[in-house]
C-alpha cells in the first residue's frame, strides 16, 4: 500500500454478495487506506451498474477499477499513474495481465469487426504501451473521460462493456492502452473460457450478453461492409459454436440464451433498439 498516492480513496461496491464480502466494513479497511467507502447493495445490480455506482462516488482525478478475481502487483497503481501523468492523451489505461501462476496472457486486445472476435495479444516489442480495444478486469479511467463521454452503458449489463466504453471514448479523442510494466494477476486459467462457467454457466445474463453484445459492438463501431459480412456469416456462427461446446455438458439452458441473445443482437443491428427483456434482473 506504500506506493499509493497520499489522498487515495477506496470504494468497495458489494453487489449483494453471499460470501465474506457482505460483512466488510469501513473499519476493516481504514488500517490500509484512510478514505474508505463500502457500499452494500441489497439487490444485485450486476457488473456495469456496480461500476457506475462506484465511479459516481469517486472524487479523484483517476478511477481504478479492480474486479474481485484479481491480485494486483504492489507497484501497479503507481506505474499506471506515472504513465497517465506523462501521456494525457490516454484516457483509459490498464496493466498487462497474467494468470495466477505468473504466465502473461494479455498485453492488448483487438476486436475484428468483420467477425466480432476479440483476440488477446502479447507485446513482442519494447514499447511501453500497447493500444488496445478496451481493457478487461483491471483498468484506470480519467475522471474527465466520464464527464465528457458519460458512464458505462448499463443496457449492456456485462461482457463487451469495456471495449464499448473504450471505442466510444476513442471517438472523443481519448486513447486506450495497456502499460507493459504494470501487472495484475487474474485468478483464472486459460481453459476456463472453454468451460460452461466461462461461457455463461454461472449467470444467465452472461450467456445472453456474450451473443447480443458482440453484435451490438459491431453495429456501433463497424463499417457498413463489416456489418453486412458479420450479419450474413458470423452473427449465427457464434451461438452455433457455443451451443455445440456446451452440448457435451447438456446445458440446454445456455443454448436457449445464446440464441435469444443472437435474436436481440440482430434486432439491434437492424433497428438500433437495445432489447434486454430476456435478461434476469
Amino acid at each position: 500500500m506504500s506506493s499509493l498516492p497520499k489522498h487515495t480513496e477506496l470504494i468497495v461496491v458489494d453487489d449483494s454478495s453471499t460470501d465474506e464480502t457482505k460483512d466488510i466494513t469501513t473499519g476493516d479497511l481504514k488500517a490500509y487506506i484512510a478514505h474508505v467507502t463500502v457500499l452494500h447493495q441489497r439487490k444485485q445490480m450486476m457488473m456495469v451498474k456496480s461500476r457506475n455506482i462506484g465511479a459516481k462516488k469517486a472524487r479523484g482525478k483517476y478511477i481504478l477499477f479492480v474486479d474481485d478475481d484479481n491480485l494486483v502487483d504492489p507497484k501497479m497503481v503507481s506505474k499506471l499513474i506515472y504513465f497517465a501523468e506523462k501521456y494525457p492523451d490516454y484516457g483509459i489505461i490498464g496493466p498487462s495481465m497474467s494468470y495466477a501462476n505468473g504466465k502473461k496472457y494479455l498485453d492488448f486486445q483487438t476486436i475484428n469487426m468483420f467477425t466480432g472476435k476479440t483476440t488477446g495479444h502479447i507485446n513482442e516489442t519494447n514499447h511501453k504501451v500497447s493500444n488496445s480495444d478496451g481493457v478487461p478486469n483491471v483498468f484506470m479511467i480519467r475522471a474527465e473521460v466520464f464527464a465528457k463521454c458519460g458512464y458505462f452503458d448499463e443496457g449492456l449489463v456485462q461482457t463487451f462493456t469495456e471495449p464499448d466504453f473504450a471505442l466510444h471514448a476513442k471517438r472523443s479523442g481519448y486513447g486506450c492502452g495497456i502499460v507493459s510494466g504494470a501487472v495484475t494477476y487474474h485468478q483464472t486459467n486459460k481453459n476456463d473460457d472453454l468451460k460452461p462457467r466461462g461461457m455463461g454457466g454461472m449467470f444467465e445474463q452472461k450467456a445472453y450478453c456474450l451473443m447480443r453484445n458482440r453484435t451490438v459492438i459491431v453495429a456501433r463501431y463497424g463499417s457498413f461492409i463489416q456489418k453486412i459480412i458479420y450479419a450474413l456469416i458470423f452473427s449465427w456462427f457464434w451461438p452455433l459454436t457455443y451451443s455445440l461446446l456446451v452440448l457435451r455438458e447438456f446445458r440446454f439452458d445456455l443454448i436457449k440464451l445464446y440464441w435469444l441473445g443472437f435474436a436481440d443482437g440482430i434486432e439491434y443491428l437492424l433497428t438500433g433498439k437495445l432489447n434486454w427483456s430476456y435478461i434476469k434482473r
